[in-house]
């Protein structure tokens, strides 16, 4: 596993202790984390997601950005934190092209598999490009819960509350090798499904009382 930058490395220690100090947070799953290249595919709900999983991962995680967030110090800051700007009126295949280099390269990187924050903490639908990407990479995909981040900074609040409690669970990788003798639609469809049902499970496992292995 590659070694984070020093800058990276003191950026998260700064973001972990104010998660750990206001939001008491916790990590589960690490056991499942895996090594190499992989999506780290998480539900959205929250502005704090993207930091809230940085925090909680074994190393460096990459993510992609509106580029207009790169004209600003604040674009710096998160060029730091292996942010990558994505052209405004980029196409899909445009984006899947981005993250495959990123994974050849043999990074994690975060991808929100429903595409936008749900407004209700529902998990929304998944999209099958997430089986696209999984075929084209050969690499896995980590499902990752998120809790907390919705009563903290959800879409109905302007503002975060300074008080909560977080958690992320990373779950079992889902790997191509289990459908690459599929036919390839079906495959990616089947992807999507399984990453739902593994999403919801590990929601239920927290929610239970987040004891043992998550699934």
């Amino acid at each position: 596993m590659k070694k984070p930058t020093l800058l990276y490395s003191f950026i998260i220690f700064i973001v972990k202790s104010f998660f750990k100090l206001f939001y008491r947070h916790k990590v589960y799953g690490l056991d499942h984390y895996p090594a190499g290249s992989a999506l780290v595919a998480p539900n959205h709900v929250s502005y704090l997601d993207p930091p809230c999983v940085a925090i909680s991962c074994p190393g460096e995680i990459h993510f992609l950005a509106r580029q207009t967030l790169f004209k600003s110090y604040f674009g710096k800051l998160i060029t730091a934190l292996n942010s990558h700007p994505v052209e405004k009126n980029a196409t899909n295949l445009r984006v899947m092209k981005d993250i495959c280099i990123l994974l050849s390269k043999g990074h994690k990187v975060l991808m929100f598999p429903e595409g936008t924050r749900s407004k209700d903490n529902k998990l929304l639908e998944i999209k099958p490009g997430i089986g696209l990407l999984l075929s084209k990479s050969g690499s896995a995909i980590v499902p990752t819960y998120i809790h907390g981040t919705f009563d903290i900074w959800g879409r109905g609040r302007k503002f975060p509350k300074l008080w909560g409690k977080t958690a992320v669970v990373f779950g079992s990788p889902i790997r191509w090798d289990d459908y690459a003798d599929m036919n390839r639609k079906d495959a990616q469809e089947l992807v999507a499904q399984h990453l739902t049902h593994s999403l919801n499970a590990l929601r239920k496992w927290y929610d239970d009382g987040h004891s043992g292995i998550p699934p």
